[in-house]
């Protein structure tokens, strides 16, 4: 064979095998961890109390109102009970009606910063999951704090995925004694998911061809 055939030859073989080194080959793999990932949104609107949506106060003859003596974030909280003056016999309390879907499971955060001048037993701070028709179905806290600080409080509420709820959040003040009050910020109810993921393609690295002798 003449030189310039077997160069022509040499030049096409070199070709075929960059060809087949530098040409990915693709194959659908699962990215799915060991553990799934997890979704989650808030349910409760006006969470912050920076707005005056979401929450129903309750006409009593103390309401519930909007403060800015004590908060987290970012201006505001929501005031529960008697901090001072004539100590009346009154609830005062705010409370959201949500539809929970289904999920992997349901949470409750309260940020409280409870104040009673006086323990009073009588009196009570308190959160309450109430049915749509206002019926209690749990009561998940009750106390007679002056503890004067934020605390955070979270609650496992499962087993009310797939249903109306509403949160209650209350200070009772039997209008005797001490009195007692709550600030209140910050008030989430987070449904999560679990996420699956979903197959993505995945470069192989290809294997050479032989070339025949």
């Amino acid at each position: 064979m003449s030189r310039n055939r077997w160069g022509v030859l040499l030049t096409l073989i070199a070709a075929l095998v960059a060809t087949i080194i530098f040409t990915p080959v693709t194959q659908a793999t699962s990215a799915h961890s060991p553990e799934a990932g997890v979704s989650c949104s808030n349910l409760l609107a006006n969470s912050d109390m920076e707005s005056t949506s979401g929450w129903v106060l309750g006409k009593t003859p103390v309401k519930a109102r909007y403060a800015t003596t004590h908060y987290l974030s970012p201006n505001h909280s929501m005031l529960l009970g008697i901090t001072g003056g004539t100590n009346t016999e009154s609830y005062s309390s705010m409370k959201q009606l949500v539809t929970v879907p289904a999920g992997s499971s349901l949470r409750l955060r309260v940020h409280t910063y409870p104040v009673s001048h006086t323990v009073d037993h009588n009196d009570k701070q308190e959160i309450v999951i109430l049915d749509a028709t206002d019926k209690p179905l749990r009561k998940l806290w009750t106390a007679s704090s002056d503890a004067r600080t934020w605390q955070t409080l979270e609650f496992n509420l499962d087993d009310f995925l797939n249903r109306q709820i509403s949160v209650y959040i209350n200070v009772y003040n039997n209008g005797h004694s001490g009195y007692s009050a709550m600030y209140v910020d910050d008030v989430t109810l987070e449904v999560c998911h679990m996420v699956t993921d979903t197959p993505t393609a995945t470069p192989i690295p290809p294997t050479a061809t032989p070339i025949p002798p």
